[in-house]
Order: C-alpha cells, then structure tokens, then sequence
C-alpha cells in the first residue's frame, strides 16, 4: 500500500472512531484533531506530497531503541512529539538537522518542559549507525540521548529502513557513491514531523535547519492544548 492509500485508511477509522480526549476541529475551517492553525508555508494541495502534512494521520510503526530495553511504538506514544529521518555519517545536511534537535532539546530542558515533548531521529542507515556511532552522533550533536523522552531509533536491517522511512513516511533517499562498500552516501530530503497525541500531523517542516524557536514553540503550544483539554 502506498503512503497516500495508507494515509487515507487512517483518517476513516480515525474520523469513525475519535477518542473522548481529542480537541475536534479547533478551527472552523481546518481538520478535525489539530491544534495549529493551517501553515502559510505548505502547499495548497498536500495531496501531491509524498510524506504526511498538514492535519493527515501520522503512519504508526514499532522500531528499535538501541538504549532502552523496549522497543519504541508511535501507537503507544501518548505526548506530542518530532520526528525526523537522518544518517550520521552525512556530512552536510543531517549535522544541521540533528544540531536542531540538539538545540529543541535544550530549550525544553531549561524550561523544564523536556519530559513533555518527544523528539525521536530514526536512522536509515543502520548498518553503520551501530549503538556506538549513535553515542558519538549524540556527543557530537550536544544531545542527552539517555534522557527519556529522546528516541534514537534504528531499523533491523536497510530494508525495513526502506520501509519505514520511505514508503510509510515518504521520505525517498538513495545510496550513492561506494554503494557495494563502506564510504557511501545518501542522497535525501529533509523533513521534520510534529505529530500531537491523537496521531495527526501539526507540522511537516521541509529543510534540514528547521527554526528551533518556531520548533519548540509549536510543540508547546500543541502541548498546551492538550494538557488543558484533559
């Protein structure tokens, strides 16, 4: 099933069956379940885009966490939170991408908001982003990767990379360069996901330096919303 199919199943069981803690259309003329008003900087019609945007559901999926004993479930996962697809041998984009996450992560520790917000990075390269090279990348990246709520996030195998970040996220890349040996690269684009607790995209930031201001003060106030609608 391709990502639009896929898309379009979740939100007619989510639209046949809403939880009694969701927000339901906080804006006349947006989606149901979303807090942001609709973004001025996405495409009118989000229906030509590969990955999720913009008040469609969120796909679900379970992936490895190589520092906690439990796999990680997006299904399971009841806060707002921002993912993102990386490598950490990229030499351009993905140091400023995670640099971001770094720099989010921060902020929200200094206001003693961090145990709110999820911030998962899913590798698409897990032949080489082993544990160790994951520890580096966080010390590189001035990332806390054993604070609870940071999720790295490594696929078994490149295939089930494949998978997950390319056909359910729609974010294409492509191995280049020494692809039969280890000094390959990829080639990808960069988007960043904040998905509130009811599994519906808020925000789809494209680019690989997303504005960490405009990053931790969207996920606060959807953050908001939600612990005063409880």
């Amino acid at each position: 099933m391709d990502r639009r199919s896929y898309l379009n199943a979740g939100a007619a069981v989510a639209a046949a069956g809403a939880t009694a803690g969701c927000l339901g259309g906080l804006f006349d003329n947006g989606p149901e379940n979303v807090v942001l008003s609709e973004p001025d900087d996405q495409l009118a019609d989000s229906s030509s885009l590969a990955y999720p945007a913009y008040g469609e559901s969120f796909p679900t999926f379970t992936l490895s966490n190589p520092f906690a004993e439990a796999s990680f479930s997006v299904a399971d996962f009841g806060e707002p939170f921002l993912c993102t697809a990386f490598y950490a041998f990229c030499p351009a984009e993905c140091i400023l991408l995670l640099n971001s996450f770094g720099k989010v992560q921060a902020r929200l520790l200094e206001a003693d908001r961090a145990d709110e917000i999820g911030l998962l990075a899913i590798t698409f390269d897990p032949e080489r982003d082993t544990p160790e090279t994951l520890r580096t990348n966080a010390d590189r990246r001035g990332i806390n990767y054993q604070h609870p709520m940071w999720y790295y996030l490594r696929p078994r195998s490149a295939d089930a990379a494949k998978q997950v970040v390319e056909e359910k996220l729609g974010l294409a890349y492509e191995k280049i360069g020494d692809v039969n040996g280890d000094a390959y690269e990829f080639t990808h684009i960069s988007v960043t996901f904040l998905v509130n607790p009811d599994g519906v995209v808020e925000r789809a930031y494209r680019g690989e330096q997303p504005a960490v201001d405009r990053l931790v003060d969207d996920s606060l106030t959807v953050q908001n919303a939600y612990s005063q609608d409880t």
